[in-house]
C-alpha cells in the first residue's frame, strides 16, 4: 500500500504494484478484484514486470491510501509510454463496481479522457481516503514500465516543461530543414534535397517515439503508430544519409568509387528490409550490425577520399557517429544507461539533435569551401586577361611607333624632293647637263616610294591581324569546357536576354551557365543558336579552331591541325567547313572582324 503524506507531491510507484499473468485473458475485473483471487497476485521486483508473455494481458493492482491534510490536491496516475499496445483503467465506484478507461496505440486518441500523450487517470482519492486501482496492459514488446502518481500541480509542471522542450527540439529541425529547402530553391543542387529528407525522416522518428505525432497529427488514425514501430523509418533514414554522404563526399572529390559503393548499400538494404519484413527476420543484433557496415562501408571510402584532398570535415565524420549511436539505441532496447526509463527513453533526441546540427555545419563549412574556390577561379581568370591585355597593349604600342617612325622617313624624304624640284626650276641652265642624274635619281626615288608603300601595308596588315597565341597559350585563357561555356554565355547576352519561347527578359542562372526563363521555365543552353549547337567533340578545340580562322599568320594544314588537337582530320575538315558556311552567311571580312564574332552565327 503507498501512502501519500503532505509532504508529497510525485512518487515513482512501479515496483509498488502486484501483477497476475493472464494467459488465457478469460478474467473479467470482478473476478480479480474479488477476494478469491488476492493470493494470484505477485509482487512487481522489475520495471519490466515480465520478460516474456509478449500475447498475454498483465494484470496490475495498486493500492493507495491518502494521509494528507490537504483537501485542495488531486491526484493523477500516469503510466510513461506511448507505445503501450493496449492499457484499461479501472476506477472503483462507490457500488464496489470498477468503471474502464481503455486506451493504447491500437485505439483512436480521442478515445482518452486526458487529452496528453501519456496514460493519464484522476484517482479522485479525497484525504484519509484508501483505494484499489487496476490496471490491464498487453505490451507491443518487452518494454521497461514507468508509473507515477503526480498532484494536479505537479503534472501539469512536468508536462508543461516536457513539451516545451520537445518544442524547442522539433523547433530547431523545422529551421534546418526549411533553410535546406530554401538552398535547394535557390541552387538546385540535390545534396540540399537529400538532407531535408533525412530531417523530415527524423522528425516522423520522433514523432512516432514520444506520441505527439499520435495526439496531434494522426488521432484518428492508430494504425499510423503501427507504421512508425515497423522498419519503414529507419529504412527512410539510412537511404537519405547515404544519397546525402555521396552526394556530400561528390561535391569535395570526384570519386566513382564512393557512388558505385552506395548504390550496392542502397541495394543490400532494402534487400534486408524485404528479407526482415517478409522472409525471414533476423534478431536485432545481426540487423545491427548488418545495417552498420551497410553504412560504414561508403562512409570509409568517402572519409578516405576527403583525407587524400586533404579535406577535413569533423563535423561530417561526429554526425555518421550520432546515427550509428541513433541506430544502435533505437534497436538495443535492453541498453540502458541511466536509471530513469525517461531519460533512456529520450537519450536518442539529443543525439538526432546533435547529429542534424553537425550536418548542418559540415553543409556550412562546404559552402564556404565552394565560395572560396569560386573566388580562387575567378582571381586566376582576372589576372590571366589582365596579362593578356597587357600583351596586347604592348604589341599596339610596338606598332604605333614603327608607323610613326615610317611616316617621319616619307615625311622627310618628301621634303627632300619638293626642295630638289625647286633646285632644279632655278637651276633651269643646268637641266640639260644634270637631265642623266635626274633621271637616276626619279627611279632611285621610286624604288624607296615602293619600298615605302609595301612596309606601310605590311605594318597595317600586322597591325590589324595582330599576332595570335599559340594553342597551349589559348588553353590558359580557355582551359576547360565550363570556361568556354561561361565566356560564350556573356558574348550570347551581353546586350540582354529574351526568352525564345515566350520573349520574357527575367531568368535564372541553371547548369552550364544557361538561362531559365521565370515565366515559362524553358532552358537555354549557350551553344543553341550558336556555331558550337550540336558539337560533338570538346569546346575548347572548336574555340581554337575558330581562332585559327581569323589568323593570316598561320596556315596549318588538316594534319598538322588534327595532331596538335588530337582530333580526327574528317572532325577539323568539318568543323573549318562549318566556319566558312558562317563567314559566307555574315560577310565575315578577316582584316576588320575578331574571331569571336563568328561564333554567334547560326548556320540551321
Amino acid at each position: 500500500m503507498i501512502q501519500l503524506n503532505d509532504s508529497s507531491s510525485q512518487i515513482h510507484i512501479t515496483t509498488h504494484f502486484d501483477y497476475f499473468l493472464d494467459t488465457t485473458s478469460k478474467y473479467a475485473i470482478d473476478e480479480i478484484a474479488s477476494s478469491n483471487f488476492e493470493d494470484h497476485f505477485r509482487r512487481v521486483t522489475d520495471p519490466h514486470v515480465l520478460f516474456d508473455y509478449l500475447d498475454s494481458h498483465i494484470w496490475l493492482r495498486i493500492t493507495i491510501n491518502n494521509n494528507q491534510s490537504i483537501h485542495n490536491h488531486s491526484w493523477y496516475l500516469e503510466s510513461w509510454g506511448f507505445d503501450i499496445k493496449n492499457i484499461t483503467f479501472y476506477f472503483p465506484r462507490p457500488d464496489g463496481t470498477f468503471e474502464p478507461s481503455t486506451a493504447g496505440f491500437e485505439r483512436p486518441f480521442n478515445e482518452r479522457n486526458v487529452k496528453h500523450k501519456n496514460f493519464n487517470y484522476f484517482l479522485d482519492l479525497r484525504p484519509s481516503e484508501t483505494k484499489t486501482y487496476f490496471l490491464k496492459v498487453k505490451r507491443s514488446y518487452n518494454q521497461e514500465f514507468s508509473f507515477h502518481l503526480r498532484t494536479n500541480e505537479k503534472f501539469l509542471s512536468h508536462s508543461l516543461n516536457e513539451y516545451f522542450l520537445l518544442g524547442i527540439y522539433y523547433g530547431v529541425l523545422v529551421i534546418i530543414l526549411t533553410f535546406n529547402l530554401y538552398l535547394f530553391y535557390r541552387l538546385r543542387d540535390t545534396l540540399y534535397l537529400y538532407f531535408p529528407c533525412l530531417i523530415i525522416a527524423c522528425i516522423w522518428f520522433s514523432l512516432g517515439r514520444d506520441g505527439l505525432g499520435f495526439q496531434y497529427l494522426w488521432p484518428n488514425s492508430p494504425w499510423v503508430n503501427k507504421l512508425n514501430n515497423e522498419k519503414v523509418i529507419e529504412l527512410i533514414i539510412i537511404l537519405a544519409t547515404l544519397l546525402f554522404s555521396e552526394r556530400y563526399i561528390q561535391k569535395y572529390t570526384k570519386n566513382k568509387n564512393v557512388m558505385k559503393l552506395t548504390v550496392w548499400a542502397i541495394m543490400l538494404k532494402l534487400l534486408l528490409f524485404v528479407n526482415q519484413l517478409f522472409i525471414f527476420e533476423l534478431n536485432y543484433i545481426h540487423y545491427i550490425v548488418i545495417t552498420i557496415i551497410i553504412l560504414l562501408v561508403p562512409f570509409s571510402l568517402g572519409l578516405y577520399s576527403l583525407i587524400k584532398a586533404k579535406i577535413y570535415s569533423w563535423s561530417y565524420v561526429f554526425a555518421y557517429l550520432c546515427l550509428f549511436l541513433v541506430i544502435v539505441y533505437s534497436y538495443s532496447r535492453s541498453i540502458q544507461l541511466f536509471d530513469n526509463p525517461v531519460l533512456n527513453w529520450y537519450f536518442v533526441y539529443p543525439v538526432i539533435f546533435a547529429e542534424m546540427i553537425l550536418f548542418s555545419f559540415s553543409i556550412f563549412n562546404q559552402l564556404k569551401f565552394l565560395q572560396n574556390q569560386f573566388l580562387e577561379a575567378n582571381a586566376e581568370k582576372t589576372i590571366a586577361l589582365e596579362k593578356n591585355n597587357q600583351l596586347t597593349q604592348e604589341l599596339n604600342s610596338k606598332l604605333k611607333e614603327k608607323v610613326r617612325a615610317r611616316t617621319e622617313k616619307i615625311e622627310k624624304m618628301a621634303a627632300d624632293l619638293a626642295q630638289k624640284n625647286v633646285e632644279l626650276q632655278t637651276t633651269n641652265v643646268k637641266l640639260q647637263e644634270l637631265n642623266s642624274q635626274v633621271t637616276q635619281l626619279n627611279n632611285y626615288l621610286q624604288e624607296n616610294n615602293e619600298k615605302l608603300r609595301s612596309s606601310v601595308e605590311e605594318v597595317t596588315k600586322d597591325l590589324a591581324l595582330m599576332k595570335g597565341l599559340g594553342f597551349d597559350d589559348f588553353k590558359n585563357v580557355f582551359p576547360d569546357k565550363d570556361t568556354c561555356l561561361k565566356f560564350l554565355s556573356e558574348l550570347k547576352w551581353k546586350d540582354k536576354y529574351h526568352c525564345k519561347k515566350c520573349e520574357y527578359n527575367k531568368f535564372t542562372e541553371g547548369p552550364n551557365h544557361g538561362k531559365r526563363c521565370r515565366n515559362c521555365n524553358y532552358y537555354e543552353s549557350p551553344t543553341v543558336d550558336t556555331l558550337f549547337h550540336k558539337l560533338k567533340f570538346p569546346i575548347e578545340k572548336a574555340f581554337y579552331i575558330l581562332y585559327l580562322s581569323n589568323r593570316k599568320d598561320v596556315d596549318l594544314t588538316l594534319n598538322e591541325l588534327s595532331e596538335i588537337l588530337e582530333l580526327r582530320r574528317e572532325t577539323c575538315w568539318a568543323f573549318k567547313n562549318k566556319i566558312s558556311q558562317a563567314m559566307e552567311k555574315v560577310g565575315h571580312n578577316t582584316d576588320l572582324n575578331g574571331w569571336e564574332t563568328l561564333a554567334l552565327v547560326h548556320l540551321e
